[in-house]
């Protein structure tokens, strides 16, 4: 089943990413790629691999990547060469704070789009929503989701938004689902002011009726 991969790689230096820490990552990123041109050439062509920093907390990271599966992911981990990268990442990272994230049964960064669409990799700005809902909520809510996601599309375009479910669990809340939503934004700015105008009430008010809560990072692409 397709995955994108979503990770948070946070720094030990609190509101910063040291230069070495930020080019061990984009090699990781070569070197993933380099697999994959072996392993998995087909996903060459389309990898949505990135490197993004964090707009609010700079001293976070946040790799994307398309994978095949999870456990391809994980085999491509495995292998000596990325081994050996992340053993040279561990003196940079804040390793209690990582959430290795996989977002399920699509490719959420495509480098193409329809016409008079922008891909969001090339966006200025990177938006990730996270919406938290109980598992006996999850139908709803991606039905309602479903129904609302026209009005999303108005209010970000020239840039797709895509949704999907969060693989892996929090310890201990296996109950809980994670609702992703990613796509590209032209400012802040911008689209504070066109959520005032544009029937913003009328896509998040279903969601938030059946969530637990929500939450919105933004982030500049950097490698």
């Amino acid at each position: 089943m397709p995955a994108t991969e979503l990770s948070l790689l946070p720094s030990n230096a609190p509101g910063e990413i040291p230069q070495a820490y930020r080019d061990i990552v984009v090699e990781a990123i070569d070197i993933q790629g380099k697999w994959c041109a072996t392993n998995a050439p087909w996903l060459t062509k389309d990898r949505g691999a990135a490197l993004f920093q964090q707009l609010k907390d700079k001293g976070v990271l946040l790799i994307t990547a398309h994978w095949d599966s999870i456990d391809q992911h994980h085999a491509c981990i495995a292998s000596e060469a990325n081994q050996k990268i992340l053993e040279e990442a561990m003196p940079y990272m804040d390793t209690k704070a990582i959430k290795p994230g996989h977002i399920d049964g699509l490719y959420m960064l495509p480098n193409s789009e329809d016409e008079g669409i922008i891909p969001a990799l090339e966006a200025p700005i990177l938006s990730v929503t996270v919406w938290t809902v109980s598992r006996e909520n999850k139908a709803q809510f991606e039905e309602a989701m479903g129904k609302v996601k026209g009005i999303l599309d108005a209010l970000t375009t020239p840039y797709r938004h895509r949704g999907g479910w969060k693989i892996e669990k929090d310890p201990g809340k296996e109950d809980i689902e994670q609702y992703y939503v990613v796509g590209g934004l032209e400012s802040i700015e911008k689209y504070l002011e066109d959520i005032k105008t544009g029937g913003y009430d009328e896509y998040v008010q279903p969601l938030l009726s059946l969530s637990l809560d929500t939450d919105t990072k933004r982030y500049k692409r950097i490698a």
